[in-house]
């Protein structure tokens, strides 16, 4: 007889940063980011709780079971949200710096400080 276990959620903390070269968010664009996320996340079966943005970042928390394949989602929710930038905006250049920041929810980072550590890893000097 098996048992049924009972399903955790764990809840993260994502934060991404533009690349240093790239123009800043632009207001309107904060929500074709949430919904290319969104649309993103249902492959992963995680939920977007909540999104915020400043100029150079965006941030997420997501709900998502304990199996979450961290580096596969994060990869993939960074290309669907970079496409869709670009088609707005008429680019092909990479949108979002190198990299990213996860945490868990308990203990939540400050997202533009997070975003400015991971706009620093593009520059090349």
């Amino acid at each position: 007889m098996s048992v049924k276990r009972k399903v955790y959620s764990i809840k993260l903390q994502v934060v991404y940063a533009i690349a240093y070269d790239i123009a800043s968010l632009l207001p309107e664009e904060v929500e074709v980011i949430g919904d290319a996320l969104r649309s993103g996340a249902r492959k992963f079966r995680c939920d977007i709780i909540s999104t915020s943005s400043g100029d150079r970042w965006f941030e997420a928390v997501l709900a998502a079971e304990p199996s979450f394949d961290i580096p596969k989602a994060m990869t993939s929710l960074k290309t669907v949200s970079s496409r869709a930038i670009n088609a707005r905006r008429g680019s092909n250049a990479g949108f979002w710096a190198p990299g990213y920041v996860v945490v868990s929810i308990g203990e939540a980072v400050n997202p533009e400080e997070a975003a400015k550590n991971l706009e620093s890893r593009g520059i090349r000097k």
